[in-house]
Parts: C-alpha cells; structure tokens; sequence
C-alpha cells in the first residue's frame, strides 16, 4: 500500500546554487519498496529565470501547469508515487517512484507527443530495487527534526 504523501520543503543549494527541494517524506519510512523498483527523473527547462539561476513567479506558475499535466496521469492505478521536486540552475526536476515502466512510458510518450508543449521536457527511467538514486533526496530529510 503506497503511503499517504507527506509533503517537506527544504531550501539548500547544489553547488554554490540556491535549490528548493520538496520531498514526499512518508517514502523516508516507505518499508515496501519493492512495489516501485523503477526511478523516473523528468527535467523541465525553465526559460524565465531571475538572476539567480531560480524561476521568476510566471515561469513557476507555468512549471506548476506543466507538473500538473504530467503528475496525474502518471499516478494512475497507482502506477506511480511522487518522491521530489527539485528546482536549481534553471531547472525544475521531477522525481517519481513506478511500478510498471511501460505503463508509465506509454504515459509519457503520449504526453510528450503533443503538440506546443508549455515547456520542453524529457525524461530518464531506470530499474532501482534498492531506491539507491532516490537517496539524495530522502536523506536531504535527516536535517530535519520532524523526521529524526
């Protein structure tokens, strides 16, 4: 059974760039992670940046539209789990747990074959039983001590 999202912003940096991270904190203790042995990384270019390197608010609203095209249909039949959000140098990368890569491909293929895009896209799906690429995230949430 996939848990109730529980949803943490972290403000850090990646580099010497600011980063604003939001992490589904219920995956931090998620014990059947075998159910979703596949990561998937979506990276969305952002084009209206302020100086640094951080979305203007138009350019979130419009990264928002974009995560809420794509979010939904990939959660289908519970085929998929939102793990984390990550905005920094000029980009807003979302992160996802699936359960059945050609499921969630076909989703996207879809997705991405429409036409005028709000934002250009793409993604990268790779087998991980272990959650090992889904770790910089959920370690990000040891730093806070709701979860500690």
């Amino acid at each position: 059974m996939i848990p109730k999202p529980h949803y943490s912003l972290i403000i850090t940096s990646i580099g010497g760039d600011p980063a604003v991270v939001v992490v589904n904190a219920a995956l931090r203790t998620f014990t059947d992670r075998q159910a979703l042995p596949w990561h998937l990384r979506i990276s969305i270019d952002c084009k209206q940046l302020s100086a640094n390197g951080m979305p203007t608010i138009e350019e979130d609203d419009i990264l928002q539209m974009q995560e809420a095209i794509i979010t939904p249909l990939l959660q289908s039949n519970q085929n998929a789990v939102f793990l984390a959000r990550i905005t920094s140098r000029g980009e807003r990368v979302l992160l996802y747990r699936v359960y059945d890569p050609e499921v969630a491909d076909n989703t996207l293929q879809k997705i991405i074959s429409e036409p005028s895009p709000l934002r250009e896209w793409d993604y990268r799906m790779e087998e991980d039983p272990d959650w090992e690429l889904a770790q910089p995230e959920l370690k990000l949430l040891a730093h806070d001590l709701r979860y500690n």
